[in-house]
Formats: C-alpha cells, sequence, structure tokens
C-alpha cells in the first residue's frame, strides 16, 4: 500500500512540475500541429486494480486534445470532461474526468506516429502505462 501511495504522489508531482512550466508561444514550435489527427490509445493497469480510465481514442487538432471518439457521447452528455495538449516536442499532457469526480491523467510522449507513457487516477489508486499509434483502427502498438 506504502508503493502505491509514493507511485500516486509522484506521478501527481510530475504532472503538477509540467503543468506549472510555461508553455512555448506556438510560434516557437517547431511544427505546431504535426501531432494532429486521431490517436488510438491502449491503457495497461499496473497499479492497482481499476477498469481502464482513458479512452481508446483521442483527437488532436492545432496540438490540443479537442476530443475523444469512445467518448464522444459521454462527453457530449457533460458525463466526462477532457482536457489536454502537446508541446512542440511531443510531451503530451492529458486528464479526463467523469460526471461523478473519477479522474485519470496521462502524459508522455509521441514521436511520429507513436507514442508512450504513464497514467494515473489519485480517484481510483491506480495507474500503468499507455502506448500510442496514430490512424485507423489499429490497435497501438502493433
Amino acid at each position: 500500500m506504502r508503493r502505491l501511495g509514493i507511485f500516486v504522489l509522484g506521478a501527481m508531482m510530475a504532472i503538477g512540475a509540467a503543468q506549472a512550466a510555461p508553455r512555448e508561444s506556438a510560434s516557437a514550435a517547431p511544427e505546431a500541429g504535426r501531432y494532429d489527427g486521431a490517436w488510438v490509445f491502449e491503457a495497461r493497469t499496473t497499479v492497482g486494480s481499476c477498469p481502464g480510465l482513458l479512452p481508446d481514442q483521442i483527437e488532436i487538432r492545432g496540438d490540443l486534445l479537442v476530443g475523444t471518439q469512445a467518448g464522444a457521447a459521454a462527453l457530449a452528455a457533460g458525463r466526462m470532461a477532457h482536457w489536454g495538449y502537446v508541446e512542440g516536442d511531443g510531451a503530451i499532457m492529458t486528464r479526463f474526468t467523469t460526471q461523478d469526480g473519477r479522474v485519470a491523467r496521462a502524459h508522455g510522449h509521441l514521436r511520429g506516429n507513436a507514442g508512450q507513457g504513464a497514467w494515473s487516477s489519485s480517484t481510483d489508486k491506480c495507474g500503468g502505462a499507455w502506448r500510442a499509434h496514430r490512424g485507423g483502427a489499429q490497435r497501438a502498438g502493433r
């Protein structure tokens, strides 16, 4: 249990530090929007026991998370809120919040048409790793 607390605390501190860092201006990004498109996500739970809290697919436009295909109905109905962005170097930060207050955060890096990172949920006391692949219905990492 102590290891879980240390993991969740460490993940939250890393996310907080990244959120506190100033974003580069759009003009400073080498290729603004180069991560745009549909990204298929595959999340794996490695700490705790909870259902997948990340959507299977997200849409990035102008280096901002603008929606999720799998969660479109939940987003439209106001049952889930999302937030996220991609830095010029491919660093990605995301947060998903359900109407009942469950929160999942993910961070990592996108490079070319693939990405990977870690996710955690302080509300569900769980976390793990994720991989992503840009485009299509192909599963991430395959």
